[in-house]
């Protein structure tokens, strides 16, 4: 795979996972209010300016990839949001003594019930593409609700038209080409879950669907070292639409998490 890194600022290495139709740009609000890290956005493969998603990668596969990304970069810390989530928490279920800490914003977990009316988006958006429709069209159709992904963003219209822009550009070639499935018929078990032995912060729109309140629930219930924190007035996106709110628990929790790590490794002296 061919990724595309975009970087912020000096210090421990953070890497940062957006969500689907997006690119690693979202965070740069977040990185201006996070100073003394060094933050590195990835693009996903079929995202902003990485190569494709091939058909048949799988969810592991993928993982497999950001992991060795983050060991490269000497990145301990994954901080993620929505579909980047699913792929966060497989990095940390995969390869423990890679991710030391783990930020999930808008969880997801593989195999999880879908929010009512996905299915049928994703449908429509399969059909529009393979129709030839334009960028902003297919924009304007992924960003309606619902389901009500893109609902919190209506508060926010300078952020809203800034996300239209980028998923604009989103080539859509996974939904073409089917390559897609492969992310999706994976499924995070109990068991994986409760592996994941990161410092964990699940991180929650109080706005959110249901679907995502539950699984916010679920990995408070059954990763080992997790808390959680409630974002007021924020849908499914909170990390991008309420980051002043959250910069402070992300904060916090990298700092926490590095102080850890660094008791640990010199316990291993």
């Amino acid at each position: 795979m061919t990724l595309h890194l975009r970087t912020h600022g000096d210090g421990l290495a953070v890497l940062w996972i957006h969500g689907y139709t997006m690119d690693s740009s979202v965070w740069e609000r977040l990185w201006a209010l996070l100073p003394g890290w060094r933050h590195i956005g990835v693009d996903l493969p079929g995202h902003g300016r990485s190569g494709p998603l091939a058909p048949g990668t799988s969810l592991t596969m993928l993982a497999a990839e950001l992991t060795e990304l983050a060991r490269a970069e000497s990145a301990s810390m994954v901080v993620a949001e929505s579909i980047g989530s699913m792929v966060a928490l497989q990095m940390a279920i995969d390869d423990p003594r890679t991710v030391r800490g783990l930020i999930i914003g808008s969880p997801t977990i593989a195999g999880a019930p879908p929010e009512p009316g996905t299915g049928d988006h994703y449908r429509a958006l399969a059909m529009l593409a393979r129709r030839g429709a334009t960028g902003e069209e297919l924009a304007d159709l992924w960003m309606t609700s619902p389901p009500d992904i893109f609902r919190g963003t209506e508060r926010h219209p300078a952020l809203r038209a800034g996300l239209r822009a980028i998923v604009a550009r989103h080539t859509w070639r996974e939904l073409r080409d089917g390559a897609m499935y492969g992310l999706s018929r994976h499924v995070h078990t109990a068991e994986d879950l409760s592996g994941i032995h990161a410092a964990t912060l699940v991180v929650a729109g109080d706005e959110d669907m249901a679907t995502f309140r539950a699984s916010a629930e679920l990995l408070r219930a059954t990763v080992p070292r997790c808390r959680t924190v409630t974002v007021p007035a924020a849908g499914h996106l909170c990390m991008i639409e309420r980051p002043e709110t959250v910069a402070p628990h992300i904060g916090t929790h990298l700092r926490l998490a590095a102080m850890e790590e660094a008791h640990a490794d010199s316990r291993a002296l």
